[in-house]
């Protein structure tokens, strides 16, 4: 089964449509995504939201998302038909239109485009925090990737989880948004700085030491913070 991100590349590529104008698409619509957008999206470097995926799928003309998608193998009502047949559905539901007879009632509606906020951009470090034994958090190596609705407000940062130790809640390859702080409270997840290597834990205490845990905490035991370590937090998982 494919994945979201390629069922992205596949659908743009049948519609013989380029990243740039996909992008141009969005922009037409009053959305400000760039073909590097686009790019995060195909590649799975970040995931597409709700109302983008309903714009996208609108560029691309695509009526029926789930026969588009088909991530669940769920049948919908064209998903078994060829492309004219397909047609043949579309021409009657205009039939059907033109007939009058059967319109839904309007209803007042909030527009969608404005409940959104705008698009910012964010950094997303290239290397891994562990949930796990260790990774080193490189804070200079980052790209700027441009956001929206999916990402908290008080987020500053994006990393990449690299292991298991935090699961169920993260799991390996999962991108987390962090808000910038120098310290969290007992029992808060955050992203921490431990004698050379970057983690993402849940900060605890034993009374006498401070303690780095994990939510896999079957598998693997409290890294503990002693007196002469280096030791810092880089701020607080929000989302």
């Amino acid at each position: 089964m494919n994945t979201m991100n390629e069922y992205l590349q596949i659908l743009r590529n049948k519609e013989h449509l380029s990243q740039v104008d996909v992008a141009n698409g969005f922009q037409q619509r009053g959305y400000h995504v760039t073909n590097q957008m686009i790019y995060n999206w195909e590649s799975g470097r970040i995931r597409i939201s709700g109302e983008m995926l309903l714009v996208l799928c609108d560029i691309l003309k695509i009526s029926d998302i789930r026969a588009a998608f088909d991530r669940n193998e769920i049948p919908s009502i064209l998903s078994d038909l060829d492309d004219t047949g397909i047609q043949m559905v579309k021409d009657y539901a205009d039939l059907l239109r033109a007939s009058g007879m059967y319109q839904k009632h309007s209803a007042d509606v909030i527009p969608l485009r404005s409940q959104i906020r705008s698009i910012r951009i964010m950094k997303l470090f290239h290397l891994p925090v562990s949930a796990g034994n260790g990774q080193y958090l490189d804070s200079d190596s980052y790209d700027e990737i441009e956001v929206g609705n999916e990402v908290p407000d008080n987020a500053d940062f994006g990393v990449t989880i690299s292991g298991d130790s935090m699961e169920p809640q993260f799991v390996d390859g999962q991108t987390v948004w962090v808000h910038a702080q120098s310290s969290i409270e007992p029992g808060e997840i955050g992203i921490f700085f431990h004698n050379g290597e970057g983690f993402i834990k849940k900060l605890g205490s034993d009374g006498e030491h401070t303690l780095l845990l994990s939510l896999n905490h079957k598998k693997y035991a409290p890294r503990i913070i002693q007196k002469d370590d280096e030791f810092l937090v880089f701020g607080k998982v929000v989302g």
